[in-house]
């Protein structure tokens, strides 16, 4: 079914996913949740210990929810790219001093990654993104 203003139609399920995905910053959403998901797991690795870890701990995780929830959202709504990508980019750079050294200097580099990806993200041409 055709996508019309924007909207897709009531049958583009499954069908319009694979259309849509290469007008979608894909690689910037993938390193941006992976960089979430790796700040995550050393606080939640032990849970019962989260309230010892302090600060350290506390900053992973909500930093990590943060650049979880940007690559979900460079997903959703790709015209808001650039703005996702600095912000992924800002999160990286605070996760190293803030979060156990950027998640031992993976999940940074995963962050700062997938934000260069977002921000260097162009929409292909030939139609509107369905954002």
């Amino acid at each position: 079914m055709p996508v019309t203003d924007g909207v897709p139609g009531p049958r583009t399920g499954r069908r319009g996913f694979p259309r849509r995905l290469p007008r979608r910053p894909f690689a910037a959403s993938a390193l941006m949740t992976a960089a979430g998901v790796e700040l995550a797991y050393p606080p939640l690795r032990h849970p019962e210990f989260l309230g010892l870890q302090g600060l350290g701990g506390t900053s992973a995780l909500l930093i990590a929810a943060a650049l979880t929830g940007c690559g979900v959202l460079v997903l959703c709504r790709p015209r808001h790219a650039s703005v996702i990508g600095v912000a992924a980019v800002v999160l990286g750079l605070v996760s190293c001093p803030m979060a156990n050294l950027g998640g031992f200097v993976v999940g940074m580099v995963l962050a700062v990654l997938g934000g260069a990806f977002a921000l260097a993200w162009s929409p292909a041409s030939g139609g509107p993104t369905t954002a």
